[in-house]
């Protein structure tokens, strides 16, 4: 009797072990930057030991540890003992193509857009850009209206509702737009329409004047670029106070193959409050934010002729921009000939480069086709196993919202999909080369037809379709889309691969975690859940953690 009694107590002990997912994890941003960093993240680590937790995914930007002053790297390392304290795995995650891996050693090693046959002219010793008209936005001062329908070529939602004439307070003129009642719509939708005419391959800012009062509706107010398909491919978030006076906002963008775009201004998700929108301009940029790299070349050539000049040689060597899309654009290059040059008074170049892409605020993509960015990967690999030696590694590789356009992407004659897949594949191969018994996790997106695995993807050129058959089967995905979670979760399983749940995602209430962990107990080998937060709530961390204890379900 006390045998069998023993032995039901040994398989009841292994069934609780088995019941337990392998990853009960929380993320984490800090650069560990300055001490608070450490002690905000002993906060969290001592909370998560309590609460069931086993991994703390860290974004501290170890991509360029190798520039760490001394300090910093002291730091991670007392980061790594509070770890080890309280149990706690520590994951890095590192390498993030889609949000500017490496361009902290290298700028110039972002995705370029191309500009094609600037025209400029030459006079004396110098080449200068001829300035080509450009028809003004259509009533882009909202000066032209009847009661509080604006006249554009375009539209405006909800006209004399949530979109209003407003005579008293305009940037210049007799008149500016007024968006209020956001609440009557469930998207927050507020914005006004335009339809722009372009030329192809040319790089343009958009600029406006915006007011704001008691607005409540964080990162809502947005300027985007679309195609007349329906695909967004600029999008930007100025940085607005909830109460401003008016202040002027500039983006970027280049046409590629667009003659035509719809120019989108306003606000989505907007909760209440007042914004004003004035003064909208589209203007030319000229050759100007200009990348230099082998997969970026300057061409300069002589119009109606098959003579291309030589830079150093018959034109001084032009410098790539001091930084990536400025607030205030550098002024159009002024190209500076040498006698070798040897070119008449009026002669006309062309000029072709490439320039970056912003998206949201700050977004800047890496390009997948430069070799220093591999190399840049290896040591990268090498200087994170000696610091912390993890065990397990985590790709940042979401939102790739640029690539395939520059010369370098063009020469591989591939589409995004498998310029993509050998960038994993290449990541994968550093870290085993340090690390060969470790686990590599990734977001989804990237690879997830239902998310943004597809064609027509920002301002990328050819398709990510495919891209899900082309990688290793051993790098575990961790999906993240919460409204796609149980058509993505079952997509990855049937391929053969372990999947995550990270859920979270900074509500208010721990619904939409409940539903995720639903999904990842009738996913097959699942290997857990994380607590994702971008905007540093934790208030919800030991809720979540011990939620999971106590309706985890592995299904293996």
């Amino acid at each position: 009797m006390k045998k069998l009694l023993l032995s039901m107590t040994l398989f009841a002990v292994t069934l609780s072990f088995a019941a337990e997912y392998e990853d009960c994890w929380f993320y984490a941003s800090r650069s560990l930057n300055n001490d608070q960093h450490v002690v905000e993240l002993k906060e969290l680590l001592e909370t998560a030991a309590k609460s069931h937790y086993n991994g703390m995914l860290l974004a501290c930007g170890l991509d360029t540890y190798g520039k760490w002053d001394a300090a910093r790297k002291a730091r991670l390392a007392e980061v790594k003992r509070l770890c080890d304290a309280n149990k706690i795995e520590l994951i890095p995650i590192i390498w993030s193509i889609g949000y500017g891996t490496m361009l902290g050693y290298d700028r110039n090693l972002v995705a370029g857009l191309p500009c094609i046959d600037v025209p400029y002219v030459v006079k004396g010793d110098t080449a200068t850009i001829v300035q080509e008209e450009i028809a003004p936005l259509p009533n882009g001062n909202f000066e032209e209206y009847e009661g509080h329908a604006f006249k554009i070529n375009g539209w405006i939602d909800a006209p004399g509702k949530r979109s209003f004439v407003d005579t008293d307070v305009k940037a210049e003129g007799k008149a500016s737009i007024r968006l209020e009642n956001f609440a009557e719509d469930k998207h927050g939708h507020a914005r006004v329409c335009m339809l722009v005419k372009l030329k192809k391959n040319r790089q343009y800012m958009v600029s406006c004047k915006i007011k704001t009062e008691d607005f409540v509706g964080s990162n809502s107010v947005k300027i985007q670029l679309y195609t007349l398909k329906g695909d967004s491919y600029c999008a930007y978030e100025p940085a607005i106070e909830p109460t401003q006076d008016w202040k002027e906002y500039k983006t970027y963008f280049s046409s590629g193959d667009k003659e035509e775009s719809r120019l989108y201004l306003g606000t989505w998700g907007a909760k209440a409050g007042k914004v004003w929108i004035d003064d909208v301009k589209l203007e030319e940029m000229g050759v100007t934010n200009i990348i230099r790299r082998p997969g970026c070349p300057l061409t300069v050539k002589v119009a109606d002729s098959d003579r291309v000049l030589v830079e150093g040689q018959d034109y001084e060597p032009v410098p790539a921009a001091k930084q990536l899309l400025p607030a205030n654009p550098e002024p159009p290059l002024v190209l500076k000939l040498t006698p070798a040059a040897n070119l008449k008074d009026d002669t006309k170049l062309l000029i072709s480069y490439y320039h970056p892409v912003r998206y949201g605020r700050w977004q800047f993509t890496t390009c997948m086709s430069e070799q220093k960015v591999y190399d840049l990967f290896r040591q990268s690999a090498r200087e994170i196993k000696e610091a912390i030696n993890p065990k397990k590694w985590f790709l940042s590789m979401d939102e790739i919202r640029a690539g395939g356009t520059c010369a370098a992407c063009v020469a591989r004659n591939t589409d995004m999909a498998h310029i993509l897949a050998d960038c994993i594949i290449k990541q994968r191969q550093f870290i085993k080369e340090v690390a060969p018994d470790a686990t590599i996790y990734i977001w989804s997106d990237m690879l997830d037809p239902a998310h943004n695995a597809r064609a027509s993807y920002a301002s990328c050129k050819g398709s990510f379709e495919g891209v899900w058959n082309m990688i290793p089967k051993d790098i575990v995905i961790s999906c993240w889309y919460h409204l796609k979670r149980d058509i993505s979760m079952p997509f990855f399983e049937n391929l053969g691969f372990k999947t995550q749940g990270a859920a979270y995602y900074d509500v208010d209430t721990l619904d939409t975690s409940r539903e995720w962990l639903e999904t990842c107990n009738k996913t097959k080998n699942c290997t857990g859940i994380m607590y994702t937060s971008w905007r540093n709530k934790y208030k919800l961390l030991a809720d979540f953690g011990n939620m999971v204890h106590e309706n985890q379900k592995p299904l293996k």
